[in-house]
């Protein structure tokens, strides 16, 4: 049962002790009526406590049986295992150094006086102690186990909470920006009125003169974005294609009316403080946003006298004068 010399790797290896859990009663009973014990060990035991080597090899099993169950048990890197005597047992501490998984014992510390020679708690009173210690372990474990889950369960009601305040809101913001006013169908419009497909795609016009010139022409139509911009909210629906048409012209008939950007997405034309932008082959009115409101609360509206060309204003026909 015992070995001439220490396995190799024996003895003590510097480093960080990590504590372990002690072991079970069985476990413990059987490493120490099964485990090698080495020379180095025995001698060491001997020459602390002036015993002989049966003496040292019963007492080093009783007391590991006893330090294995209800010890302090630390490992460390290279596996050595540290098995010290209980707090209950004298701040003096009796230790053995062992490898549990070749079962041999290869160290061993202590004070002159020897164990047997004081009275310790009994094993069974350390046995109750330590299931005792277990239970408010578990106990705690399992409080805080609750706790931590009453505490994801608020945090994800919380959450649930902001995300339905977040979709109450943009549910409100949403209907907030919904047009209080009459609205035409989502389609496109000729300047008539009548409702028109889709232009077909055509080639990009990069050239701002051509744009002036085909902006203005009767095939461009007009989307229901623009049409039901809260700038036409008093013009009547039907009327808005009209209306649109006047803006476009004043804006495009000269540079010192209208400003155009043009861009590979689409074509900005800027003038009178209305932003409205077209297709980039120039065939569709796409958005127009009203100038930006000043000190008033109510955002401008079209007014018709606004955008009707000086010209058409002389030539407008004049009413006779009653006669008196």
């Amino acid at each position: 049962m015992h070995n001439s010399t220490p396995p190799p790797g024996a003895g003590p290896v510097p480093g960080q002790w990590r504590v372990i859990e002690a072991r079970p009663r069985p476990e413990a009973e059987e490493f120490a009526r099964t485990a090698r014990i080495t020379r180095h060990a025995q001698r060491e035991y001997m020459g602390t406590h002036i015993v002989s080597e049966g003496t040292a090899d019963a007492e080093i099993r009783q007391l590991l049986e006893r330090f294995l169950e209800v010890g302090r048990l630390a490992q460390d890197a290279g596996g050595t295992v540290r098995v010290r005597s209980p707090k209950a047992d004298g701040d003096d501490a009796y230790s053995f150094l062992l490898y549990l998984e070749s079962r041999h014992i290869i160290g061993y510390r202590g004070p002159e006086l020897s164990w047997f020679e004081g009275v310790h708690a009994s094993l069974e009173d350390l046995r109750r102690e330590q299931a005792e210690r277990r239970d408010r372990d578990q106990q705690r474990q399992q409080q805080r186990a609750a706790q931590e889950q009453q505490l994801r369960e608020r945090r994800a009601a919380h959450e649930e909470r902001m995300r339905e305040q977040q979709a109450t809101a943009a549910a409100h913001r949403a209907e907030a920006l919904k047009p209080t006013w009459p609205v035409l169908p989502a389609s496109h419009y000729d300047r008539i009125g009548n409702a028109a497909p889709a232009p077909a795609r055509r080639r990009p016009i990069t050239d701002e003169a051509r744009i002036r010139h085909v902006g203005r022409q009767p095939h461009v139509v007009y989307s229901a974005d623009a049409l039901n911009s809260s700038f036409f909210r008093n013009v009547p629906p039907e009327h808005r294609c009209e209306a649109l048409h006047r803006v476009l012209d004043v804006l495009l008939r000269a540079p010192s009316k209208g400003t155009v950007v043009i861009d590979n997405s689409a074509i900005t034309v800027t003038g009178k403080k209305v932003t409205m932008t077209l297709s980039p082959d120039c065939a569709a009115v796409r958005t127009l946003n009203p100038p930006r409101p000043g000190n008033k609360n109510e955002p401008p509206c079209y007014r018709a006298a606004v955008w009707t060309k000086a010209r058409e204003r002389r030539e407008r026909p004049r009413e006779p004068d009653h006669e008196p």
